[in-house]
């Protein structure tokens, strides 16, 4: 493998984040990799304790690793290390699970940032065909995020931004920075380009293949870990939203139509429109510490 530290200063900076990547990750890398792209590109992985062959996939790769300490792990601290560690003029933020879906997405992802009136790009995520398991049922309906600390959110900052996802001017990042966070990171970097009247772009050519299959265990905690990010930015959820939300007779339709026509598997699934109001609802009012699903 040849010195990165030596090598031309490349235009852009592909960051992943990796824990046990799986499959999916050597997938993704490969993606990445296959790029026709013009700009020359860095990739950079952040891994926070991978045990499951996750290195050796991306050994086998001209990518540079740093290693986050697993037991200090911060969302915001770990964007700040990748910004510092870029070189690119551009830092693209990928999810360990998230496949480029072309070999023109790095392009198409970083296209809109030539108006320089643009300081985000962030592209979309589309099921998966190749993955083991089908698109957990709230995501592919559209009503994941149905609850009302996230209307909050959108009335004031407009649609959400994903690191799943997204180029950065680091120019940009230079001028916001990425406070401490333990979760919602992508959240509270919204926030700032919104203050500082700074656009964000989407788009929809720029898409990853990317969906979750979830335990009832993992979606719970996940759903804790947003009540608690946004409860920290502002947006809490308070018991009248958990009555709200938890009264919502379309999500009891949806979740009918959904049984009629076979498409739950899972308890997570079944008991979502109960579920999501109530983690969310504990992580905004009692939760004080990101948990892991």
């Amino acid at each position: 493998m040849s010195d990165l530290s030596t090598s031309p200063v490349p235009a852009i900076t592909v960051g992943i984040p990796t824990r046990d990547g799986g499959g999916v990750l050597a997938r993704a890398l490969a993606a990445v990799f296959a790029q026709e792209s013009d700009r020359p590109f860095e990739v950079i992985a952040l891994d926070s304790g991978s045990t499951d062959g996750t290195l050796e996939r991306l050994a086998a790769w001209p990518v540079r690793v740093l290693h986050v300490a697993q037991d200090s792990f911060d969302w915001g601290r770990l964007r700040e290390q990748l910004f510092t560690e870029a070189r690119g003029d551009i830092v693209v933020n990928l999810s360990q699970d998230a496949v480029p879906a072309s070999t023109t997405w790095l392009d198409a992802l970083v296209q809109p940032l030539g108006d320089p009136a643009i300081a985000v790009s962030c592209g979309a995520s589309r099921p998966d065909p190749d993955r083991a398991f089908p698109q957990f049922a709230w995501e592919r309906n559209g009503r994941y995020y149905f609850t009302r600390e996230i209307a909050k959110f959108r009335t004031r900052y407009g649609r959400g931004l994903s690191f799943a996802n997204t180029a950065v001017r680091r120019c940009v990042w230079e001028q916001l920075r990425i406070d401490p966070q333990a979760t919602g990171e992508d959240f509270q970097f919204q926030m700032k380009l919104h203050a500082a009247g700074l656009p964000i772009a989407f788009p929809e050519d720029a898409a990853v293949l990317h969906h979750h299959n979830y335990s009832l265990r993992g979606v719970y905690r996940r759903c804790r870990n947003e009540g608690l990010a946004l409860r920290e930015m502002g947006c809490d959820y308070n018991e009248a939203d958990l009555i709200a939300d938890l009264a919502r007779p379309g999500n009891y339709v949806q979740l009918a139509r959904e049984a009629w026509h076979g498409r739950l598997r899972n308890t997570a699934e079944v008991f979502y429109p109960a579920l999501r109001p109530i983690a969310v609802y504990h992580g905004s009012r009692f939760a004080r510490k990101m948990v892991w699903y």
